[in-house]
């Protein structure tokens, strides 16, 4: 019986082995292996395809010479070598990298200790016990310390081993028990035989070897995974047995216990704290709006543990398997296989639910929902742009590849690189055509999107933009004028990772804020199209020119507020005006170029029956407001608390500068169940008490003002925010009509963009934005004063492109970028100044956008024509390139359409694919782990190359 035992025994070690080497070796490596590591050191599939790999093949192979070198005349070390290491590691192995996603610390905690028992069992099978003389005992006998503490860390680990043993002993068992029964039922209906049959009549010299191999494998591998649960569980409690037994040997039974019990106490507190997840108290916390300030403060001061709970709830889905209502795998399996009946079934389940407790999610599939709206409404920002790179790593640990369009998710991500940049300027006098020239290179392996976000001088007009395959001008493709909402249609519609075709978009979302988009930047080559010679586009050229008025610190160049996807290094070549320069490396463009001269002129040019009139202001033209009635809108978001310092320096500056001369009073809004409160007097508010909480969009805090404004009358309405959170806009064009001009101070920079009913609440009260209060009030008293010089009467004038008249007040547009820009009927024959049409129709456009309805479609195709006649870019016209005939006719039926001014807020949301939940499946089959780990490791190396077909 003995002997029949070792025979056995040497047979499952070595022909399973021997069989998964055989099957590695001449099948996975040579088609697979190979391919995925190129393609892992070129960087086309992440590093942890390739770990899996080295996993899967070493554990084995190491195993597989143990054995032979060690434990050969040694059967019964063997099956410990088999059952107790290399059957446990190799499963480890599987289920981490195919089955679990992102650790949480409580799933940590059961890995880590698991992997701590298979480290100890290696330890004690190859020395045994450490506290007596053996080889690793002489290794250490100079050091006197760790001859004392590796018997009690052993103990520790040994203590922990018994738990472990049949933690997972009995975890196996619930699928090793259905798993018996239905592989005795499918063996004994002998329809495997028809598939035999079969491979040997259609693949007969390949059948020779893959049946018996297979054979081999499979039937090795169920017994292994039938008999792992009580032979991986037996081997784990004599292992910590005779460990425990000969330490108390040595130390006595008392220490011994009082160790044993201290680990297992320690790993038992640790257990169930980390079993607390912190989404429960989070939305606890949230669950009723705060209504007074020392409820907010007590919300704000619970920060750190309101986030973590947020993003646990909305990370869910990757970082734990499933709910526990979800889970039902058990009850399915038992109820198919034994037809149990419900109670028991239910028990089963409930049992093993609480087994796998810290992989199991304890609230509901929709709480992703719940999170990302509570992170908004409490942290004030999208919680894709606030928590961006814990959504990175939960995406990574699932290989769930981000969308194609560049989102909140891919803000200052490294993937498109920034070859070349060259900047022209022609100088025109006190103006200039500016032509920015970028190359990009992409550093992945799937087509990419860019996207800037900046700001121009607000006099400044984009003049054209194009797109390239090469840096031939004559094969660059052309840009088109199109009404905003059409453009943005067809460019959305056209960014996709299947069958990419190359648009851009230039859109105006603000008085100076523009939103450029260009897609696709082609992959780089992959291993397979570099050894076929493949000699696609692997770079994408584009060119932008804006035309722009001379500043005191020369030609100013765009500002950049946020990036996407695109980078440069010190390797990016920088080239101004022909001449090669370096030192950068953190920024995309200087602030500005100087200018050869600064002498200022007069220009004046007649376009569609008006006069546009740009006079130079010197510094004693600026003057401060006299006598005026201001309302004053405080935004008390959240993240206006970042802004309090610069807060208190601006209403300071308004005490000392200008309430001597002029009246204010405060709207300080509300958000999360306040309500926003009205005081008379400016001086009166105490800043230092105030609390910012929650979120406010422009619009609902304009509702507020109205709401408490009732009959009084102001000359200005002053709105004091900061960048605020555009991608929280929603696409509502209820915005209240504003009874005086509305100007927006965004303390610390600039938004990314409004939305549109917003930009046309400011464009229709004849406001404005600044990042500066005393800028606001000193344009708005030079435009005052030069309005007074100007005093003819109101006379109707026909549009030249659609006929229609429209009463046009000789005015004053806007006193900006050092100039003061008349708006007047068009008389008599004007001075001209070639090349500066588009400057006048930009203010044209801004000029008549305060004398119309903006809901009326005839009005906006007029001015959209003003664009199109002299192309450039305006709140209502966007820019875009097209390069092939589907895209044109699609733009032209999206020009024809109701809705072709209406563009939608890009809130940058990504869509996330959630994983599946792997504890709905039904009965597993044995052997499964390896032909998913195949099935994986070949589709990874495969991956790219079907995106590509």
């Amino acid at each position: 019986m003995k002997t029949l035992l070792h025979v056995a025994f040497h047979g499952i070690f070595w022909l399973w082995n021997l069989t998964f080497l055989l099957v590695v070796y001449v099948g996975i490596l040579p088609f697979i292996g190979i391919p995925l590591a190129k393609a892992t050191f070129a960087g086309e599939i992440e590093r942890e395809f390739l770990i899996t790999l080295v996993g899967l093949i070493a554990v084995p192979t190491i195993c597989t010479l143990s054995g032979w070198m060690q434990f050969r005349k040694r059967p019964l070390e063997l099956m410990r070598l088999f059952y107790g290491v290399e059957a446990p590691f190799f499963l480890l192995c599987i289920v981490r990298l195919f089955v679990l996603r992102e650790l949480t610390p409580a799933s940590n905690l059961i890995v880590g200790t698991v992997i701590i028992c298979i480290f100890a069992f290696v330890v004690e099978l190859l020395w045994g016990y450490l506290g007596k003389e053996n080889d690793l005992y002489l290794r250490f006998y100079r050091s006197r310390i760790a001859i004392i503490l590796l018997p009690w860390a052993q103990l520790a680990a040994h203590s922990l081993m018994l738990f472990v043993g049949l933690y997972v002993g009995v975890l196996l068992l619930f699928y090793a028990v259905p798993a018996a029964s239905v592989l005795l039922a499918a063996f004994f209906s002998f329809r495997w035989l028809e598939a035999f049959w079969w491979q040997l009549t259609h693949y007969f010299w390949s059948a020779l070897w893959t049946i018996p191999t297979f054979t081999i494998l499979f039937a090795v591998s169920a017994s292994l995974f039938l008999a792992m649960p009580s032979g991986l569980a037996a081997l784990y409690v004599h292992s910590g047995q005779r460990i425990l037994r000969a330490f108390a040997a040595q130390n006595g039974g008392n220490k011994t216990a009082q160790i044993f019990l201290g680990v297992v106490a320690i790993w038992m507190l640790l257990f169930m704290v980390l079993q607390q997840q912190p989404q429960i108290q989070a939305f606890k916390l949230l669950e009723n709006p705060p209504k007074t300030d020392n409820q907010r403060q007590e919300l704000l001061a619970k920060s750190e543990d309101i986030r973590q709970g947020l993003v646990n709830g909305y990370l869910s889905s990757y970082r734990y398997l499933g709910t526990w209502e979800e889970s039902n795998q058990i009850h399915g399996m038992y109820r198919d296989v034994f037809k149990l009946p419900e109670p028991i079934l239910q028990g089963l389940q409930n049992s093993y639910n609480q087994l796998i407790s810290p992989f199991l999610y304890q609230g509901d599939r929709t709480d992703d929902q719940k999170a990302e709206k509570l992170y908004a409404q409490f942290f004030d920002t999208p919680l894709q742009k606030g928590e961006r790179e814990a959504v990175q790593r939960a995406l990574k640990s699932t290989a769930i590849l981000d969308d194609a369009k560049a989102g909140l998710l891919n803000i200052n991500q490294k993937k498109v690189w920034l070859k070349k940049q060259a900047v022209t300027i022609k100088e025109q006098g006190n103006w200039a055509d500016v032509e920015i020239y970028e190359v990009y290179n992409n550093q992945t392996f799937d087509v990419e999107e860019i996207f800037y976000s900046f700001s121009l001088p607000e006099s400044a007009t984009i003049a054209g933009i194009w797109l390239g395959d090469t840096d031939k001008l004559s094969s660059r493709f052309p840009f088109t004028v199109s009404p905003r909402g059409a453009a943005q249609k067809v460019y959305n519609s056209q960014v996709r990772r299947e069958r990419p075709v190359d648009p851009a978009l230039l859109e105006q979302v603000g008085s100076r804020h523009y939103r450029l988009r260009a897609f696709p930047i082609p992959p780089k080559l992959g291993t397979w199209e570099r050894n076929n010679s493949n000699n696609r586009p692997t770079e994408m050229h584009l060119w932008l020119t804006y035309k722009v008025m001379r500043s005191e610190n020369g030609w100013q160049l765009p500002k950049l507020g946020e990036k996407r996807n695109i980078f440069w290094t010190k390797d990016t070549q920088r080239i101004r005006n022909g001449k090669a320069i370096q030192g950068f490396e953190k920024d995309w463009l200087e602030a500005s170029l100087p200018a050869s001269s600064q002498s200022s002129s007069w220009h004046q040019v007649d376009i569609n029956g008006y006069r546009i009139t740009a006079k130079p202001l010197s510094d004693r033209d600026y003057v401060l407001p006299q006598g005026k009635r201001f309302a004053v809108i405080l935004d008390t978001s959240r993240s206006m608390g970042n802004q309090k310092q610069e807060l208190a320096k601006t209403f300071d500056w308004l005490k000392q500068k200008v309430l001597a001369n002029n009246q204010a009073e405060l709207y300080v809004t509300a958000a999360g169940g306040g309500e926003p409160e009205f005081i008379e007097d400016i001086r009166k508010f105490n800043l230092s008490k105030k609390t910012f909480y929650g979120t406010l969009q422009i619009k609902e805090m304009l509702r507020q003002f109205v709401q408490l404004q009732g009959n009084k009358t102001y000359d200005d309405i002053l709105l004091v925010t900061d960048e605020g959170s555009y991608e929280l806009s929603d696409n509502s064009k209820d915005v209240p009509k504003m009874s005086a001009p509305l100007w927006l101070v965004h303390l610390g920079s600039l938004p990314p963009a409004y939305d549109d009913a917003t930009l046309k609440a400011i464009q229709d009260s004849g406001g404005g934005v600044s990042t500066s209060l005393p800028e606001v009030l000193q344009r708005l008293a030079t435009t005052a004063a030069f309005a007074k010089q100007i005093q003819p009467p109101v006379q109707p004038v026909a549009n030249a492109e659609t006929k229609e008249k429209v009463e046009i007040k000789p005015t004053v547009v806007s006193v900006v970028d050092g100039y003061a820009w008349y708006l007047e009927k068009a008389t008599d024959a004007a001075t001209t100044s070639p090349g500066f049409e588009p400057f006048a129709a930009r203010m044209l456009v801004q000029g008549l956008s305060k004398q119309i309805d903006g809901k009326q479609l005839g009005q906006l195709d007029g001015i959209h024509a003003i664009a199109k006649t002299y192309k450039i870019v305006t709140p209502y016209s966007s820019m875009i390139v097209l390069v092939n005939d589907e895209q044109r006719e699609a733009l032209k039926k999206a020009e024809a359409a109701a809705d072709r001014f209406d563009r939608k807020v890009e809130n940058g949301k990504e869509r996330l694919n959630k994983p599946n939940n792997p504890l709905n499946t039904s009965i597993p089959e044995p052997g499964m782990a390896i032909g998913l780990s195949a099935i994986a490791l070949f589709l990874a190396a495969n991956r790219k190359r079907y995106n590509r077909c």
